[in-house]
């Protein structure tokens, strides 16, 4: 007897959002003044700062992030547009 697997790659988005505010910032950032935070929280908002370098941060100063889930697309498996690949089983 052969074996065969049958996997199906599903592309999905989950999206989570975070609320930053001043004392989040102070967190990551507890040698800013305040009217530098305020002003990182502005460039944030605008966009002239890098989100990416943000979350690093605070995960490089031990911050956790309390992420909250907004919407998710794992329905995906039941409106088909995935790939499938197969291979041998044991």
């Amino acid at each position: 007897m052969v074996t065969i697997v049958k996997h199906e790659w599903h592309q999905v988005d989950s999206q989570f959002e975070l609320n930053i505010d001043i004392d989040l910032l102070s967190e990551i950032y507890p040698d800013l003044p305040e009217e530098e935070l305020e002003k990182f929280l502005v460039d944030l908002e605008n966009g002239k700062a890098d989100i990416d370098d943000f979350v690093t941060d605070a995960i490089n100063n031990d911050v956790d992030l309390e992420w909250n889930p907004v919407y998710d697309d794992w329905w995906t498996s039941r409106k088909g547009g995935f790939d499938v690949t197969y291979e041998l089983g044991e």
